[in-house]
């Protein structure tokens, strides 16, 4: 028990500096962060290229452009999808007065006079923030994810290095448990990928036949946010269901939280084996606590790093004897862990 109190408070006082410089750093951290997990995760792809003959530089700018032609896509759904409802925000708006007079008018018939009006900045300007600055704030995206981009590259160029460093540096059990964890991401990565994918094209289908604006845009919200366990879709599901609500009333917000909710589940028990967070061997209680620390400690970019950093530093607790048990507490429970002993 002394030992495990020692390591515990070595493990808290290294993490607590660690944390502060990240918080401290936070700009430069996010993109390294995020090139370093989509090296990770890029891996298998480039050594099946290189497999298939090309060599290691010709496969690194092959998987990493793949990257950016996706995120570019992204982004031009983004930003052409703004630029729509931006146009059409003035409807918007009277759609608002009159589904809030709507709620007025029938909490007044029960006896509850409520005046209801639509909410506003605390500084007096519209709701929706301008089109210029959601575009300069997707312009920063931008350059962030060059930044890791360039990052993958790097890293990617120099795996076969750092891979011999850590066959020189660490035992046979240390290098498993890395190797295993790097899996444990990809897997991870691959089912959120096909989940969020197959979620977006009927969430937008299902908009399209409902005739809800912007379903482009609802759907790929729906496959980015994907990749935050637990609280992703949630998140993803509220926009299309206020417009619906603003264009169909309450019948229209139900029909579309209803359909979404079975497309989760359908998608769920059909097209993927487990969820996306059994992947990661980490227990979801792990998960959520991580997501909610990390997005404390570097913003935004915590919300989707949060789960992958739970997993690193599930790995880095395996390496060390001292921590291990550390590790083994971080792991999801298993089907003997409830049973009480004989």
């Amino acid at each position: 028990m002394t030992t495990h109190l020692a390591s515990l408070a070595r493990v808290a006082v290294i993490g607590a500096i660690a944390v502060t410089g990240m918080h401290l750093g936070a700009p430069v951290v996010n993109p390294v962060l995020v090139g370093f997990i989509l090296a990770v995760v890029v891996t298998p792809a480039v050594r099946r290229l290189e497999g298939r003959g090309l060599p290691r530089p010709g496969a690194v700018l092959a998987a990493t452009g793949a990257i950016a032609g996706i995120a570019l896509l992204l982004v031009a759904v983004f930003s052409l999808s703004l630029i729509e409802l931006d146009s059409a925000l003035p409807a918007y708006q009277d759609l608002l007065q009159a589904q809030l007079q709507g709620v007025q008018s029938w909490l007044a018939d029960r006896g509850v006079p409520v005046s209801v009006r639509p909410p506003e900045a605390p500084d007096g300007s519209a709701l929706i923030p301008p089109l210029w600055e959601i575009l300069t704030g997707l312009s920063v995206l931008v350059v962030d994810f060059l930044v890791s981009l360039i990052v993958t590259v790097v890293m990617l160029l120099e795996a076969d290095s750092f891979r011999a460093k850590l066959v020189r540096s660490l035992d046979d059990g240390a290098r498993a448990e890395l190797s295993r964890s790097a899996s444990n991401l990809v897997a991870y990565v691959s089912l959120s990928t096909r989940s969020g994918l197959a979620a977006g094209i009927a969430v937008a289908l299902l908009l399209l036949l409902l005739g809800i604006e912007a379903p482009a845009l609802w759907a790929a919200l729906i496959v980015v946010l994907g990749y935050i366990p637990y609280f992703g879709r949630p998140i993803a599901s509220v926009p299309p269901i206020g417009l619906a609500w603003l264009q169909h009333g309450l019948p229209g917000a139900l029909a579309v939280a209803v359909g979404i909710i079975v497309i989760d589940l359908v998608v769920g028990r059909l097209l993927v084996p487990y969820p996306a967070g059994k992947a990661l061997g980490v227990s979801p209680l792990v998960i959520v606590l991580s997501i909610l620390a990390w997005t404390l400690v570097l913003g935004v970019p915590g919300l989707f790093l949060g789960a992958p950093l739970a997993l690193a530093v599930r790995a880095m607790l395996s390496v060390s004897e001292e921590t291990r048990w550390l590790a083994v507490l971080m792991e999801p429970p298993g089907e003997d862990d409830g049973a009480a002993p004989a």
